[in-house]
């Protein structure tokens, strides 16, 4: 048998972290979650049997819909997980996973909103060469930067996430056009996002310079580089690929809410 903790105690978190770490691309989420600063507004509980880690479920809670996640474990030891999750939470949530832990959600759960993604790894990126050069964000420049995701309404973006990694940028005109960071980032992998070009600006390879620059600061540390894209993003999926990115996994991308 198993039983459910939550995680408070630097021991567990470290046990936590190490089970995870056994499959960092599989993991990479409800790792991240268990790093700086995701960790200040997440919650994190294990199933423990005979004194080891043997399931780890997250809730991340930086947005006004939590979001739930969790790493590899057996049916059964999900099943609870998932259980004990919805427990903490009062109406709408979030979760990307398996295609196949979708059943796992609707024992509890309607599902409001349903589509695919692929987690796409570089392990190391290629360096592309471009005509114009990435700059990195500066602590000084966070105000521009939360500026141009509001105007281009990013939904996967959070100041908090600044903390976590390197942004890189383009401007034109003194003002940003281009930007690509990561949500997350661990010593195993980092997980990158908020890839966005304005609209006006697109087809000019600014996405290319910013995600090739962002990888390679990421990859010297000797990080696995992972990304989720949508399975119908092709311009997206091809830059992605010229950049040494390959497909690892299936992914569902879920909008869920909880039964009364």
């Amino acid at each position: 048998m198993f039983h459910i903790r939550k995680v408070v105690s630097a021991s567990l978190l470290r046990a936590c972290r190490r089970f995870l770490a056994q499959d960092p691309v599989a993991n990479v989420l409800p790792l991240g979650d268990l790093y700086s600063p995701l960790i200040q507004v997440s919650d994190v509980y294990s199933a423990i049997k005979s004194s080891q880690v043997v399931g780890v479920c997250t809730i991340y809670r930086a947005f006004s819909t939590p979001s739930i996640v969790f790493g590899t474990a057996t049916p059964e030891i999900k099943r609870v997980l998932v259980k004990k999750a919805l427990s903490e939470i009062s109406n709408e949530f979030i979760s990307l996973g398996q295609p196949t832990d979708i059943d796992l959600f609707k024992e509890h759960s309607t599902v409001l909103h349903d589509h695919r993604e692929q987690q796409m790894i570089a392990d190391p990126p290629e360096h592309i060469k471009c005509n114009i050069e990435a700059v990195k964000v500066r602590k000084n420049e966070l105000e521009s930067l939360n500026k141009f995701y509001i105007d281009q309404h990013a939904e996967a973006w959070t100041p908090i996430q600044f903390r976590a990694g390197p942004y890189y940028y383009i401007k034109q005109e003194d003002k940003i056009v281009s930007a690509a960071g990561v949500h997350l980032v661990t010593p195993q992998i980092a997980q990158l996002g908020n890839i966005i070009t304005n609209e006006a600006y697109r087809n000019r390879g600014f996405a290319t310079a910013c995600i090739s620059a962002l990888a390679a600061d990421l990859a010297s540390k000797g990080r696995i580089i992972s990304l989720f894209v949508r399975t119908d993003n092709a311009p997206a999926i091809h830059i992605y690929e010229k950049l040494g990115f390959h497909k690892a996994r299936d992914i569902a991308f879920l909008v869920m809410r909880k039964n009364a």
